[in-house]
Formats: structure tokens, sequence, C-alpha cells
């Protein structure tokens, strides 16, 4: 069985903690205030403020943290897609 990095205990901090997480990826990866997912290069907050998820690049089942850098903003599906997958050749 395939561990998902997820349990019942809030890893993802605060709500404020996640609106400031997400306001950093749209300061860092946003050009002219649009943001666009790692994987397909769709403009994600032209479909609105959430539109996008915080992806970690190495996932939870492996150590990854929600630090600012291991995180990238992903669309949904994209995100569903890589499941706890490492991209960028870091872990496979």
């Amino acid at each position: 069985m395939t561990e998902r990095g997820t349990s019942n205990t809030n890893t993802r901090g605060s709500a404020e903690q996640r609106r400031a997480r997400r306001a950093w990826l749209v300061a860092e990866f946003g050009s002219c205030g649009i943001v666009t997912c790692y994987r397909c290069d769709v403009p994600l907050l032209a479909q609105g403020p959430d539109a996008f998820e915080v992806d970690r690049i190495v996932p939870g089942c492996r150590g990854g943290t929600y630090a600012r850098g291991n995180i990238r903003p992903v669309c949904p599906p994209c995100n569903i897609e890589t499941g706890n997958a490492v991209r960028d050749g870091i872990i496979v």
C-alpha cells in the first residue's frame, strides 16, 4: 500500500498560515498577478483565487514539509495526477 502523506493532524498549518503561503506563491511565481501551474502552464488566478493548490516538491510521506523552498503552485488536475511522486529530478 502506498502512503499518501496525509494524516489526521493539520500539518498544513492554520488558515492564516495557508493564506500567507498562497500569497507568497503568487508573489514568488506570479507574473503581473498571474500564477501558472508548474506542470501544464495554465494560468491559474484567471480562473479564480482558489484555482490553484500548493504542491510539495518532496511529498509528506517522504518527509517533505510546507516550507517555502519545498512548495510550488499547481492546478488541481495536475496535483491529483502526480500523487506522491517527486518531480524535477529529486526523487521519483
